[in-house]
C-alpha cells in the first residue's frame, strides 16, 4: 500500500528548534530566544555587536526600544525564523519583546518562560 502525502504542510515540516542564548550586557542580561532553521553560529556576535552600537538604556523606554530593535534586527539577519523573543533583565525590570511563534502559540510561550526560569535557577 501506497504512503501519501500529508494533507497539511505542518504535519509533513521538520520543526525548527528552539535555542535560548543568555549574555550579560551593560544594559544588563539579555536572553534572546530564536526558533529558526538559519545556522545560528553568529548569534552571539549578531546580538553583542548591535548591542554594542546602541547606547545603553537609562530609562525604561529606551531599554524597550532596544529590544524591539533587537527583535527587527534578527529577523533581518535569519530568514528562516519562525519566533523570536528578546528578554531583558535589568535593576528589577524585565521587559520581553516578542514575535512570531511567541506571539500566536500559547505552548510556545509556556515553553520559553519555562526554560528560562529553569536556566535563571540552574
Amino acid at each position: 500500500m501506497e504512503e501519501k502525502e500529508p494533507i497539511t504542510k505542518i504535519s509533513g515540516k521538520e520543526y525548527s528548534p528552539l535555542i535560548i542564548r543568555r549574555i550579560n550586557t551593560k544594559a544588563g542580561v539579555l536572553f534572546t530566544a530564536i526558533i529558526s532553521d538559519d545556522n545560528l553560529d553568529d548569534l552571539d556576535n549578531v546580538v553583542r555587536g548591535f548591542v554594542d552600537r546602541n547606547s545603553t538604556p537609562t530609562k525604561i523606554q529606551e531599554a524597550r526600544n532596544l529590544a524591539g530593535a533587537l527583535t527587527e534586527k534578527l529577523l533581518e539577519t535569519y530568514y528562516k525564523t519562525e519566533g523570536v523573543a528578546v528578554i531583558l533583565y535589568a535593576d528589577k525590570l524585565m521587559i520581553s519583546s516578542l514575535w512570531g511563534d511567541f506571539m500566536s502559540h500559547e505552548m510556545c510561550r509556556i515553553e520559553l518562560y519555562s526554560l528560562l526560569n529553569m536556566m535563571t535557577g540552574v
